[in-house]
């Protein structure tokens, strides 16, 4: 068995698929530090199953995946398989070839394969035990493993001899039956627990089921006498309504007749309100109208005296605007005369100007001649360099390309031999994998049987599990949602408590009292006294409004203190209600004349200490609450509006006739807190109740449940295991198909290269021929190029000389130019900037002119319109003369109709007190009639309720022949309540709690074999541990005694059993004595001293135990030149019987590998595999060093 593949895609450095194939023997993996070849042994661990990222030199797992670079995007997940040659069986599989596979992804998840099968990492960990591989096995030794075996923790070291002693695979399966006893024994307690709760409840269910049968017979003869006798009231009760129906029909035509009269007397009062109500109409308009002049002639009287003030302010403006034209007419003046000396001084300066423009063109003329001479001679030579530069490029790239080429030629033919040995080795193996496919085809199909036998039986076991389930989920959902709603009830409970608590939704000051607890005499708010049912609430607060935030107190200085508490501290104001002044203020019942319903007082609905009756009475005391609003319309207008009326859903109808409604926000829930907190704590209290009995039940189901999980679980074992071996087999014969696909797909591309190769080959020869004639020709062209450049140069620095000279003059006149230029413009700009100020001065000359004749012109207008108000003011004031005439007239004609309605009004009163009479009998009749209707629902509802009857279902049941006997209906109770409470459903409940108990009974029996079994199986395993580790210790020791002199050269070294009574757990000692030296402290060795020590370990572990192979990961680096060498010729040695990979830069090591791969970064943080002939691999190795 040898390591045979690794391919990488997206693990660290590594983001594009690498595949890196591995003989027998010993192979090198170089590198110049940073490259990434580290990163090959952290993919073998990682995908072995190391779980620590810090392991692997990351701080979480997305920094194994490729993080990108400038040119390359990051990838989103990385993925590293290694293949394992099984060839010769050792691992207990039946593949002969291996894939473990890992993939990653950057959000977090991870998954492996086996084979390309999804599976678990215990599956992978349980086939390569007691081999050494693996994240904690010897397999992989890196300077971290060398430093573990020598650290103090004796955890670490222990695990590396574990598993060389072979003993992992034991103490795995002793980890395993202790996992599993602990279940068991946790089992045993539930279910122990639950056969003795059942055990408690058996007896007296028995007990409680005699009695429920005997409670039902008893309880049929009752029904019988009591449904005849219930029968019997109801028809005497149906005969008494009809005669009283009667009566009733004679009342109600008396009520017709005064209710006609009432309604014609009310009509004539309707028509006198209208009458009134028009007339008051008239009248307000003429005030109206009376007002609306005289607002009109206050508003003349100020338009007036605002254009007085205008009239004002125009002559104001007339006088500035004169004074400002004189102004700007002198200032222009002087700028003219100013104008007149700058144009003088800019025509000096032009003609100055001009005389030494025609001396510049005169210089330059000369200077441009020689300038072009000089610009041709550089030109020609810049061409002949230009020439000489690209002559050299192309020279060099033909000596690269004439370079890679010989390189080529050398690279193909080395290429084609390799192939040439390829393919006969693939040949052979093809036939070889098509005879494993056949073998392993018939040991699918017996797999197969077995499985289909098992399915059947984990089918039937499985939906008695489900059906449990679905009630075990339902009960787990009503749970939920119990608890959900206890910590619903629960937070709303603390908000209530909380409001109470603080006093939310009290006015600021209101809060300060109340908080204040030095003020003597305070009682609590209005609000904070009064409790109600629910239905009222809504009511009350929109009665009680800013009363609820009345404060009441003991008396005036109880009120007078808090005042003056408030004032003091500036806390707002408050309205106080002392007990000993505030009086009652209640509605005589009796006064109300309406037909319109009504609940009552607002002071009856609320309840209250006594000694608060007074305030309660006087707030609450006149206002009546009333259903709905029409209802409370009706009775408002049958009280002609006296009484304050307020709806259940919070309208008010005030005294007088106005009315509020609409929504508004509500105060706090200041009324109704009290109620909702103690709402809340009953609710929480059921709630809890009904919890306990759903939990219980859930522990019930749950044990049910786990006992047929145990079933499943041991046919899913055994289907697990069959399943593995069939996943096994046809994942060999995936793997064997596609190897021979491989393979025969690979002898085609050799084939295809091998031809190709001989046609490039021919190709290049010619190409490498025709390149050393070009260098050739090149040359010979660069000497002629070169001749000519000295020949330039020489003319160049004569016509330079001359140059020279003349530019100097031209600089000076320049300078001169620029002198008398600056003050030209300088000029030019004072002139500019005083011909913009004239303009703009007339511009604002023309402007004052316009505003001083639209000053005149308002004058005159804002005259005649002060004439036009004088005259509309006076006519205003004549029509108030008028208009209170006509006022006099309709208040003499209101006054006329109010006498003719108290006439109408005091005969209604007399038709009221006979409506009332006759209302009064109606009452008495209708409550008869009530009390008759009420008494046979009662017997109706005792029907429905004692015997699940109806009315109709009852009377098909009389039985005349039954004798009502009223004292054996006594008897029969009598006898109904000897027996106390019966539970009816005990019947059922002991048929079924006697089933659950011989169900348990067995359970706990299984189980308790079962603990018995798993005690006698890890016994055994501890004494399987000490053998296979007494006597694999004593081999290591003994090797590590020879190997260490071997690798130092001589010196003494052991491994001793701390504690030799307890071998399985007992502290391992390393005792080292290096050549020369007396016996030393582990921590007192040179760095070179303690990992060769370790390497000798590992080394003997190794003879001892040979894993199938090792990779090292620069475990060398810190021995010298002479160690290295030893080092060497064992890893030699010990390569027969283990693949040996070495991912190393010290040359001695490299000197006895077989196989050398180089890791190379040619593009930055990302890896890339080459391999190494022999000769390549010398030259690197030098390079390196």
């Amino acid at each position: 068995m040898y390591l045979k593949r690794l391919e990488l895609k997206g693990f660290k450095s590594f983001p594009t698929k690498t595949d890196v194939l591995f003989n027998e023997g010993i192979t090198a993996i170089v590198g110049p530090n940073g490259s990434g070849k580290s990163n090959i042994s952290d993919a073998v661990r990682w995908v072995l199953g190391e779980q620590s990222i810090k392991s692997l030199r990351g701080d979480k797992l997305e920094d194994v995946v490729f993080a990108g670079t400038d040119t390359k995007k990051a990838m989103n997940y990385c993925e590293v398989a290694l293949t394992i040659d099984n060839s010769d069986k050792k691992l207990d599989i039946e593949y002969s070839e291996i894939t473990i596979k890992r993939r990653a992804y950057r959000s977090g998840e991870s998954e492996f394969f086996l084979n390309n099968k999804s599976c678990r990492l215990k599956d992978i960990k349980e086939l390569l035990l007691d081999t050494g591989i693996g994240k904690d096995g010897y397999s992989i030794i890196e300077q971290g493993k060398v430093d573990e075996i020598l650290s103090n923790n004796p955890v670490n070291r222990r695990k590396v001899f574990d598993e060389a002693c072979g003993i992992s695979k034991y103490r795995y399966k002793k980890q395993e039956a202790e996992r599993n006893l602990k279940n068991t024994k946790e089992n045993l307690n539930r279910i122990e627990d639950i056969y003795v709760e059942i055990e408690n409840q058996l007896k007296p269910l028995e007990t409680q089921q005699k009695k429920a049968i005997k409670y039902l017979e008893i309880k049929e003869e009752l029904k019988k006498i009591e449904v005849n006798s219930y029968i019997s009231e109801i028809e005497e009760l149906e005969a008494q309504a009809k005669e009283t129906l009667n009566h009733d029909k004679v009342l109600k035509d008396q009520m017709v007749s005064v209710k006609s009269k009432k309604e014609t007397l009310e009509k004539s009062i309707t028509d006198c309100d209208e009458e009134l109500e028009e007339i008051d109409v008239k009248i307000n308009k003429t005030i109206e109208y009376i007002n609306t002049i005289k607002g009109v002639i206050n508003k003349k009287y100020s338009e007036l005296s605002v254009l007085n003030e205008k009239i004002k302010n125009c002559n104001s403006d007339i006088q500035r605007y004169t004074n400002e034209i004189s102004y700007i007419n002198k200032k222009i003046n002087d700028d003219n005369l100013e104008l007149e000396k700058l144009n003088e001084s800019k025509n000096n300066a032009f003609r100055n100007l001009k005389d030494i423009e025609n001396k510049i063109d005169e210089v330059e003329l000369k200077n441009k001649d020689k300038k072009e001479s000089i610009n041709k001679v550089s030109q020609t030579i810049e061409a002949l360099k230009d020439e000489i530069i690209n002559l050299l490029d192309v020279k060099q790239n033909s000596a690269n390309k004439l370079s890679t080429l010989n390189a080529n030629i050398e690279n193909i033919e080395n290429r084609t031999k390799t192939i040439d040995v390829d393919i006969e080795h693939i040949q052979k193996n093809i036939c070889n994998k098509k005879d494993e496919i056949s073998k392993f085809n018939s040991q699918k199909q017996e797999k197969l049987s077995l499985i289909e036998n098992l399915k059947q039986e984990f089918e039937d076991i499985n939906k008695k599990v489900n059906s449990l389930k679905i009630e075990y989920d339902k009960i787990s959902s009503d749970i939920q949602g119990s608890k959900l709603k206890i910590n619903e009830y629960n937070s709303k409970l603390n908000i209530y408590t909380d409001m109470e608590k603080h006093y939310e939704g009290f006015n600021k000051g209101v809060k300060e009292v109340l908080k204040n607890k030095n003020l003597e005499g305070i009682y609590g708010a209005l609000g904070q006294v009064i409790s109600s049912s629910q239905k009222y609430e809504k009511a009350l607060e929109a009665s009680l409004g800013s009363y609820m935030q009345n404060i009441i107190t003991k008396d005036e200085n109880s009120a007078k203190n808090a005042i003056n508490y408030l004032k003091k501290n500036n806390l707002g104001r408050v309205t106080f209600l002392p007990l000993n002044i505030i009086k009652s203020n209640k509605i005589d019942k009796n006064a109300i004349k309406s037909s319109a319903k009504y609940i009552g007082i607002a002071s009856e609905l609320v309840k209250f200490d006594e000694k608060y009756k007074n305030i309660i009475e006087n707030v609450l005391g006149r206002t009546i609450v009333i259903e709905s609003m029409d209802e409370a319309i009706k009775f408002a207008r049958e009280t002609n509006h006296r009484y304050k009326v307020v709806t259940l859903d919070g309208e008010i109808l005030n005294p007088g006739g106005s009315l509020t409604g609409g929504t508004v926000r509500t105060n706090g829930n200041i009324l109704s807190r009290k109620r909702l907190i103690e709402e809340f704590k009953d609710n929480i209290q059921k709630e809890q109740e009904k919890l306990n009995l759903l939990e219980q039940e859930k522990i019930n189901l749950k044990g049910s449940i786990d006992s047929k999980l145990i079933k499943i679980e041991t046919i899913n074992n055994e289907l697990r295991e069959n399943d593995k071996s069939v996943v096994v087999i046809n994942a060999n014969i995936k793997s064997a198909n596609d190897e021979v696909l491989n393979l025969s797909n690979n002898l085609n591309k050799f084939e295809n290269e091998k031809l190709s190769l001989g046609e490039n080959l021919e190709y290049t020869l010619t190409k490498t021929k025709s390149l050393k004639e070009n260098i050739n020709e090149i040359e010979q062209k660069h000497l002629l190029n070169k001749n000519e450049i000295d020949t330039l140069n020489s003319k160049l620095k004569e016509i330079n000389d001359g140059y020279e000279v003349d530019k100097s003059r031209f600089d000076d006149l320049n300078i001169e130019y620029a002198k008398l230029n600056q003050i030209h413009q300088a000029t030019i700009k004072d002139i500019d900037r005083i011909q913009k100020e004239i303009k703009s001065q007339n511009d604002v000359l023309r402007t004052t002119k316009e505003q001083l004749e639209e000053s005149k012109f308002n004058t005159v207008k804002i005259q005649d319109q002060i004439k036009i108000e004088t005259s509309e003011k006076e006519n205003l004031e004549n029509q108030i003369i008028d208009e209170n005439k006509k006022l006099s007239l309709q208040k003499e004609q209101k006054d006329s109709i109010k006498k003719n309605r108290d006439a109408i009004n005091t005969e209604s009163k007399n038709i009221d007190r006979q409506y009332i009479e006759v209302k009064e009998s109606l009452f008495k009749i209708e409550n008869k009639i009530e009390r008759l209707r009420s008494s046979k629902e009662n017997y109706i509802a005792k029907l429905i309720e004692e015997y699940e009857l109806s009315l109709e279902e009852a009377k098909a049941l009389k039985d005349e022949s039954v004798v009502i006997d009223k004292k054996e209906l006594e008897n029969l109770k009598r006898q109904i309540k000897s027996l106390g409470n019966v539970n009816i459903d005990s019947i059922k409940e002991y048929e079924e709690i006697k089933e659950r108990y011989d169900f348990y009974s067995e359970q706990k029996k299984d189980l308790e074999e079962s603990i018995e079994v798993i005690y006698k199986l890890i016994k055994e395993l501890e004494e399987n541990m000490k053998r296979e580790f007494n006597e694999n210790f004593v081999l290591i020791n003994e090797n590590f005694k020879v190997v260490y002199k071997k690798l130092f050269g001589g010196g003494n070294g052991e491994l001793r059993i701390v504690d030799k009574d307890n071998i399985l757990e007992s502290d391992i000692e390393i005792v080292a004595q290096p050549p020369g030296k007396k016996m030393k402290n582990l921590n007192l060795l040179s760095g070179g001293e303690k990992a060769l020590t370790a390497i000798s370990i590992l080394f003997s572990i190794i003879l001892a135990k040979p894993t199938p192979f090792c990779i090292l990961d620069e475990i060398e680096a810190p021995l010298d030149d002479a160690n290295i060498y030893r080092f060497g010729e064992f890893l030699k040695e010990l390569s027969k019987d283990t693949q040996f990979i070495s991912i190393t830069h010290r040359r001695g090591t490299m000197e006895v590998a077989d196989y050398i791969y180089g890791v190379t970064m040619q593009e930055k943080a990302i890896s890339k595999v080459i391999s190494l002939d022999l000769k390549e691999a010398k030259k690197l190795t030098e390079d390196i060093i």
